[in-house]
């Protein structure tokens, strides 16, 4: 037979209750309790928080921001001296190579004169070329340019007739060719089937992917603050 179920109010349930409540006043669960009333007390006072990777999550706005770091503010004074530093800096590097010659296309009178100015620079390029044709003519006006933007390398160029060891030891595709060369070592030899792959001598494109080619090849740091050479003022009258 199934057990019947004792009434409410019965022996056991008087027993229980009663074992519950010496339970609680022993202290045996006052841990637990404060616990649990801590639990609620923050349920209760918790919001939705803004974090600073930009979520959101349930917490007391009065400490949901507690160690998190903001990110320092920048102090413009202290910005301002380094810029002047590095501008300082850039300045005294620029009077250095103005003496050492750098600013212009430089023409060179024998191979004595290439070797004894090549030697000293970081950045030198030598263009070498016969005059035959107007296309070396047309890389010299764009590398006398380029050298007045780029104060770091040292521009030259050197008649072929004036180059009898250089036309004689090396192979030369054609002319004009240009030499990039580091400390007086050759790191480069770009000769016309690179200088013209782009575009030919006579193109308005050409002073710009001269200079691309110059950068790629270690001749001039940067092309940043270059404006576009096809849209120069004397452009037009170059490439007629």
């Amino acid at each position: 037979m199934p057990r019947e179920r004792e009434p409410e109010g019965s022996v056991r349930d008087a027993d229980a209750l009663e074992s519950l409540t010496d339970k609680l006043r022993s202290g045996e669960f006052s841990e637990a309790i404060a616990a649990a009333q801590r639990a609620t007390e923050q349920t209760q006072g918790a919001q939705l928080c803004l974090q600073a990777d930009g979520g959101v999550k349930r917490a007391d706005p009065h400490y949901a921001f507690v160690g998190s770091e903001a990110a320092a503010p920048v102090d413009e004074e202290d910005e301002l001296m380094r810029l002047r530093r590095e501008r300082k800096a850039q300045l005294q590097k620029e009077s250095v190579w103005k003496k050492q010659g750098h600013g212009s296309l430089r023409e060179l009178v024998s191979e004595t004169e290439f070797v004894e100015t090549i030697a000293p620079h970081e950045r030198a390029l030598v263009l070498l070329d016969d005059g035959a044709a107007s296309a070396g003519e047309v890389c010299r006006k764009v590398l006398g340019r380029l050298a007045s933007k780029h104060l770091e390398a040292q521009f030259c160029w050197l008649p072929a007739e004036r180059a009898f060891f250089l036309t004689q030891m090396i192979d030369l595709q054609g002319l004009p060719t240009i030499f990039v060369l580091r400390y007086g070592e050759v790191t480069r030899h770009l000769p016309p089937s690179q200088l013209f792959s782009y575009s030919s001598a006579s193109s308005p494109l050409f002073p710009k992917h001269l200079r691309n080619l110059l950068h790629r090849s270690g001749a001039i740091e940067n092309v940043d603050d270059d404006s576009d050479s096809a849209s120069d003022d004397d452009s037009d009258e170059t490439f007629r």
